[in-house]
């Protein structure tokens, strides 16, 4: 993930184990779910409709803002690649259905790029409402191997 250079996003470490850098958005963005191999039945669109306002849907790109009220636990979803932008503060925890977590806490302003992103469910762990733009690739999904 590439990350504005004004802006740095830390993740926090479990276990004494440093997580690596949001692949996500993401955008943010929590998984436990097993996986499919239909990556659309996987459509954060789809399987989340009440966290995200879609702002521009075109044939190449999907542009929404996504909010996540403390405690809610998104369903087990994909991205393409995609870029997100924090426009809150906020904690996010995101569960990959091959078992691995990552913990972020993010600063209005931070911003990322993640490659396709494998299922996974994202939760806010914090007390605040957590809000961001994520901008999805429709021509690099996430696929299945």
């Amino acid at each position: 993930m590439t990350l504005n250079a004004a802006h740095t996003l830390q993740p926090t470490t479990q276990g004494g184990t440093m997580k690596t850098p949001l692949t996500f958005l993401a955008g943010a963005f929590l998984v436990i779910l097993a996986s499919t191999s239909d990556a659309s039945a996987q459509d954060w669109k789809k399987t989340n409709p009440q966290m995200n306002t879609i702002v521009l849907d075109t044939t190449l790109v999907r542009a929404m803002v996504v909010t996540i009220e403390p405690g809610n636990k998104s369903e087990a979803h994909s991205h393409p690649a995609n870029f997100f932008y924090a426009l809150t503060d906020g904690k996010l925890r995101v569960h990959y259905t091959d078992g691995k977590d990552e913990t972020y806490d993010l600063k209005a302003g931070d911003a990322g790029f993640s490659e396709p992103e494998r299922p996974h469910v994202t939760e806010n762990i914090g007390k605040k409402t957590v809000k961001f733009l994520l901008l999805e690739l429709k021509e690099h999904p996430y696929k299945t191997r």
